[in-house]
C-alpha cells in the first residue's frame, strides 16, 4: 500500500517537460553522451513560466551516479521519456 502523498511525489518527479524540434533531439543525445546534462537543459528550456527544480535535481543525480552506471542508464531512460512525450505531442496535433 502507498499513501496519496507518495503518488503525488511520483507524479511530480515523472513529469518531464514537453520539448519539440531540434531541442528534443539535442537533449536526448546529450542524455546518452553526457548523463544528466540533457535533463538539466530540458528543465531550463522545457517550461515557459520557470525552471523545474525537480528536473534539475534529477539531472544532477543522474550525473553524480553515472560513475556507478546507474545514472547513465537512468539518463538514457529519461531521454526516452522526453522523446516519447515530445513525439506523442506531435502525433496529437
Amino acid at each position: 500500500m502507498y499513501r496519496p502523498q507518495d503518488a503525488e511525489l511520483w507524479d511530480i518527479i515523472m513529469e518531464v517537460p514537453k520539448l519539440s524540434g531540434v531541442m528534443l533531439n539535442v537533449v536526448c543525445i546529450l542524455n546518452v553522451v553526457l548523463p544528466g546534462s540533457g535533463t538539466m537543459i530540458s528543465s531550463c528550456t522545457g517550461y515557459t513560466t520557470s525552471w523545474s527544480k525537480t528536473q534539475l535535481i534529477v539531472g544532477l543525480l543522474q550525473m553524480l551516479t553515472a560513475v556507478y552506471i546507474i545514472g547513465w542508464i537512468w539518463s538514457i531512460a529519461w531521454g526516452y521519456l522526453l522523446l516519447r512525450k515530445g513525439l506523442d505531442d506531435k502525433e496529437e496535433v
